[in-house]
Formats: C-alpha cells, structure tokens, sequence
C-alpha cells in the first residue's frame, strides 16, 4: 500500500517517522519485507522487515559483504576480532577482512587467524611473518591462541625448544625428554 506524501513530502529511505520508530521507505510505502543495510544520517543501519533489527550484534550479510553490526548499527570504526555463528572473524572497518592472516591482538591475548577467521582447530608451532605488526618469530600454538609454556614442540618432523611460548632459537646445550637425553642446536633437538 502507497501512503499518500504528506505536505508534498516523499518517503523515501530510512525515516523516523512521528510516533518514534525508524522505518524504510520505498516509493512512499513501507517496505516490510525489506532486508538491507541502509545509509541513514553519516551511518550505515541493518534493516530486518523494514525495521532497524536493534538485536542485530555481530556479523550481518547482505550483497556479499559481510557487515559487523552492533545494535542495528554498521560499526564502521571498528577493526577486531567479531562473533558470527559461534565462530570468531576479523573485521576491518566493519566489514570481515579475508586478507587478515596471522596473529592478531585481542583482549589481551594473541589468536591465530587465517583468511579472516579465527582457527581455533590449529596447535603447533606458528611462524608469524605475515600480519599486521608481523616479527617473524615462531610461536607455540594452542587451540588458536599463544600458549605462554616452555616445552618442546614438533614441527615438520623436528622437536623444537619453547620458552615462554616462543621458539628459543637462542638455546644450545642439552636436554631431556621423554627419557632421552637430547643435543640442541639453536633450539632443535638432535639425537
């Protein structure tokens, strides 16, 4: 149904109409089938049935972007980690950043994250060359995240010296392990 233009005026686009509530137009008529991100006042709005979705919090797909929304709102400052479906992504700008590999600050913490998503699934050694900030260090992985331990880890058929959650490339000497008495040279172990 067309509402006819009050005072000459057109509905057209996200209005806060009088009785206080945010709806999207098109063409004069309420579109409450409308699913979308509109531009309303210098910011983006996650429309569901025509309506600003105010429980909107996380990740938020329309036309192939995947759009991070808080409270209805495209956060478009935001660049962080976001939650979609149980699932952890990083987002730039408040849109989800594929291009994002390695590991990423977040809470106090370091994650590991490949192609934009948070891989809890990985435990190893990680070698942290592209990312943000990148150093080029090897790190010990546990289900995504840094681990701070000293251990020994196995990397590619080879067991390595950890300290601090780090490969101590610095350590020469021996060690024990598993009963074994290992040599390491720059933090491999040798037989």
């Amino acid at each position: 149904m067309t509402i006819p233009a009050i005072g000459g005026t057109i509905k057209d686009g996200l209005v806060l109409d009088d009785d206080g509530v945010f709806r999207y137009y098109q063409n004069n008529a309420f579109a409450k089938d409308y699913v979308g991100v509109v531009p309303y006042d210098g910011g983006l709005f996650f429309i569901k049935n025509g309506l600003i979705d105010f429980d909107a919090n996380e990740l938020c797909l329309y036309e192939d972007v995947w759009y991070y929304v808080s409270l209805g709102q495209v956060q478009l400052q935001y660049t962080g980690l976001a939650i979609h479906d149980g699932a952890w992504f990083y987002v730039t700008d408040g849109i989800l950043d594929i291009t994002v590999n390695g590991l990423i600050p977040y809470d106090g913490e370091q994650f590991l994250v490949a192609a934009g998503r948070l891989v809890l699934e990985y435990s190893g050694l990680w070698l942290n060359s592209v990312t943000i900030g990148g150093d080029s260090q090897w790190y010990f992985i546990g289900s995504g995240m840094v681990q701070n331990v000293s251990c020994v880890a196995l990397y590619d058929g080879a067991w390595f010296v950890v300290e601090n959650g780090i490969l101590d490339t610095d350590y020469n000497g021996t060690i024990a392990y598993d009963g074994v008495l290992f040599q390491v040279v720059n933090g491999q172990l040798y037989s």
